[in-house]
Parts: structure tokens; C-alpha cells; sequence
């Protein structure tokens, strides 16, 4: 298994693990949109990043790098659209993944690095209790037609 930054190419490879959410499926956004908002992802200094078996992406996620006035300016991250193909569950490609995008955040001298995941189920928060991540603050959110 590898794991690492997608290209552009491999996007759609992303878009079809996210619609494995359960959750109402969205439209896709055109190729050209897509390139456009990994770069956006990218000039930020966020990564898509997938774990691979060959050519084929079976987990990814997703780290956005906030710039930050507090703790001496240092940025913190945000990891979302965490998913691993179910086929590949039970095999430490969602461990891997979240210890190489914890990774990614230290080394651009983030404070912290932050999910929030609407699951309830006990094994979802376990899964990440056991990839280091504590759950000692309350998120809030407020959609916008989503």
C-alpha cells in the first residue's frame, strides 16, 4: 500500500470512494472544476491524499491548512472526507492515512490537526480514539443547502 498526494487524474477515483458516504449523493463537478479546486487545496497548502493498492485508490482523505493569528501564528488542519472502500476495511488503510495526513501537519508546523465525523457509531469513534484523536471539545456546524 502506498500512500500519498492524488493527481488530477486520479479524482474521479476520489468522487467515487465519497459517494460510498451514506449520505444523498451531489452532482459531480466538471473536470475542469475539479482540477480547480485541488489547486485551491493545494495553494493552501492541503493535500487530497489517497491510499493506493497499485493504480487503484481504496482510502482517502482530505487535510485543509488553516492560517491562524493564535499560537504564534502557527496554522492549524482540518481533515475531512475520511473513507476507506469497505472491501479494504479492518486493514489499517484508515489508520495509515490519518497518521501520514497527522504527519503532513507537523511537518508544515501545524498546532493541531482536527475531524469531526457525524457517525455515532461506537466503532467509527473508537477508530478515531485509536488514531490519537481526542473528543474533548464540541463541534458546531450550520450547512448551507447541503
Amino acid at each position: 500500500m502506498q500512500i500519498r498526494e492524488v493527481l488530477p487524474n486520479e479524482l474521479g477515483q476520489i468522487l467515487d470512494l465519497l459517494d460510498l458516504f451514506d449520505r444523498p449523493r451531489s452532482a459531480r463537478p466538471s473536470n475542469r472544476d475539479l482540477e480547480e479546486i485541488l489547486l485551491k487545496i493545494q495553494e493552501s497548502k492541503g493535500a487530497i491524499l489517497a491510499a493506493f493498492i497499485g493504480r487503484q485508490a481504496i482510502g482517502t482523505c482530505t487535510i485543509n491548512v488553516c492560517p491562524n493569528l493564535s499560537w504564534s501564528g502557527r496554522p492549524y488542519a482540518i481533515i475531512e472526507n475520511v473513507m476507506v472502500a469497505p472491501t479494504s476495511r479492518g486493514k489499517g488503510v484508515g489508520t495509515a492515512l490519518l497518521r501520514f495526513a497527522q504527519q503532513y501537519a507537523q511537518e508544515l508546523g501545524c498546532y493541531k490537526i482536527a475531524l469531526m465525523t457525524g457517525s455515532q457509531k461506537a466503532s467509527t469513534l473508537e477508530f478515531y480514539k485509536k488514531a490519537g484523536f481526542t473528543a474533548d471539545k464540541t463541534g458546531f456546524q450550520r450547512r448551507f443547502n447541503a
